[in-house]
């Protein structure tokens, strides 16, 4: 659509504003999309709306050594997110905050730089990094997101909070939760989070906040003024909710007997009978209404330069046999060869064992993901631990000949980007999946 020079004079538009780091190549790629979307977010026209009276900080949060296997948040999308919320610069001589900008005022700014002398124009030009590290420091750390799986919840949590205080959003999670209001983020109240959907906990969150929008105006009616704004902010967090449901009813199904037709399927690819007797005796015993039409296997023993996940389709009569990937922790050498496995959260390795698939979220890193739920003692961790089916750039025909192998995830059976979407549409919603 464009040509490769206006591109790549875009992107030098960009690195000048110090928006986008990567080379000037001319294509528009993942991180010069990102960098439009920050310039789109600081530009972004929203009057300055006051915000409810708060200073409720949440306690300090847990100390998180590592990353959850499936990766946590990203502040920048959820940054993104929230500077369409605030407004530009503003120097209001009724504001008591002063002179601010994208919701930081001149005090906090020279609170964060540690001086006196910090000028209107100072606040006027911040740059996206200052606003960013800004927000992370008071928001988005106190309220320990980068442990959070979800992107959407960690972009709820993070907008209200910094509306309300982290400590008030904290606590109307935790009572939707039915956990003790202790308003820090604790390590109960992560492994809670982590193992529900933004779809189960955005509507009542959005519902508590805009309650207690509505008990301040009760309290003190002047503030009836800010009432639709507030609420508008409040009622935003819907469209952060991604549309699948968490467990579909069930799989796409067809008629007839369990699993016919999958031991002719497993022949083709070289699948031992056993693993298709195991899939098909848990459905019968435990699904006997859902037939599903997608069956995949992985053989996570064989060399990672081997197409070793087979999908086979019983409708087709057919067999995709691709790249998947193992974790890291299992294949130590880097070698290309899985050898140890694990359901210990923090391994970083593969779990062997039967997993039924769920519905969708959105990975910050590699966007929407596929849910697992470990059905063995081997794999029951998978759902605390973010295992899940998502795409990576280090799968794929390509990167197998450049290296002789694929790349490794931190646990999940991840596959190449090109093809996991359509995959994921496929097998959600309870077909089965068996790693051996």
């Amino acid at each position: 659509m464009f040509a490769q020079n206006k591109i790549e004079s875009l992107q030098l538009s960009l690195k000048s504003l110090e928006l986008y780091e990567d080379k000037i190549d001319g294509i528009i790629g993942p991180n010069t999309i990102a960098a439009i979307k920050k310039l789109e977010a600081l530009v972004h026209e929203q009057p300055s709306i006051e915000k409810p009276i708060s200073g409720d900080s949440a306690e300090k949060p847990d100390v998180i050594n590592t990353l959850t296997d499936g990766q946590g948040a990203d502040i920048e999308d959820a940054l993104i997110f929230t500077l369409k919320n605030e407004g530009g610069y503003s120097e209001h001589p009724d504001d008591k905050g002063g002179a601010t900008n994208k919701g930081i005022t001149i005090g906090t700014l020279s609170t964060y730089l540690g001086r006196k002398d910090v000028s209107k124009d100072e606040v006027k030009n911040l740059s996206y990094e200052t606003i960013k590290m800004i927000y992370k420091r008071y928001y988005w750390d106190a309220l320990n997101l980068d442990a959070v799986q979800d992107q959407s919840i960690a972009t709820a949590l993070f907008d209200i909070g910094i509306v309300c205080g982290t400590g008030t959003a904290i606590g109307f999670c935790q009572e939707i939760l039915g956990l003790p209001q202790t308003r820090k983020m604790d390590t109960a109240t992560l492994n809670k989070i982590n193992s529900t959907t933004d779809e189960e906990l955005i509507p009542p969150f959005a519902e508590r906040t805009i309650s207690y929008f509505d008990a301040i105006v009760a309290k003190k009616p002047s503030q009836a003024v800010f009432l639709k704004g507030w609420k508008n902010r409040a009622n935003r967090l819907l469209s952060l909710i991604d549309k699948d449901d968490f467990e579909a009813i069930v799989p796409v199904s067809v008629d007839g007997i369990i699993g016919e037709g999958l031991q002719q399927l497993a022949k083709q690819a070289g699948v031992p009978q056993a693993d298709i007797d195991k899939m098909i005796d848990w459905q019968t015993q435990n699904k006997p209404l859902s037939n599903p039409r997608y069956w995949v296997v992985f053989k996570i023993h064989e060399h990672s330069k081997n197409k070793r996940m087979h999908i086979f389709d019983r409708v087709a009569n057919t067999v995709q046999s691709i790249h998947a990937v193992h974790g890291t922790g299992s294949d130590p050498n880097n070698d290309g060869l899985a050898t140890e496995f694990s359901n210990i959260p923090e391994s970083h390795q593969s779990s062997l064992g039967l997993y039924k698939t769920l519905g969708t979220y959105t990975m910050a890193k590699h966007g929407r993901a596929l849910r697992l739920d470990g059905l063995e003692d081997t794999n029951n961790n998978a759902l605390k631990r973010g295992i899940v089916f998502h795409g990576v750039p280090y799968a794929g025909d390509k990167y197998v000949k450049q290296n002789g192998r694929c790349g490794r995830s931190f646990g999940c059976p991840a596959v190449e980007y090109a093809l996991v979407q359509d995959l994921i549409d496929k097998i959600k919603g309870g077909s089965l999946l068996l790693i051996s």
